[in-house]
């Protein structure tokens, strides 16, 4: 399988285009409109887990980080 994260930008724009002009053939303009929505609606979905992974993990960092800054301040009694 390809691994989608070696490929240059020309080769994915190349890779989707390729793939668009297949899944199109012989349907009907209806027929392709169902499936792009679908697959638009895949890909947001995965945006939306990929967002939500991104933030989790800069707030896990913020906090670790938070952590180590406030073991360096002296507790002032």
């Amino acid at each position: 399988m390809i691994s989608l994260d070696n490929l240059s930008s020309e080769d994915l724009v190349i890779l989707t285009n390729m793939l668009a002009l297949s899944f199109s053939k012989d349907r009907t303009p209806d027929e392709i409109n169902v499936l792009g929505n679908f697959i638009v609606g895949v890909g947001c979905i995965m945006l939306t887990i990929a967002s939500q992974e991104q933030y989790l993990s800069s707030k896990k960092q913020s906090s670790t980080s938070s952590n180590e800054d406030s073991d360096d301040d002296p507790i002032i009694e």
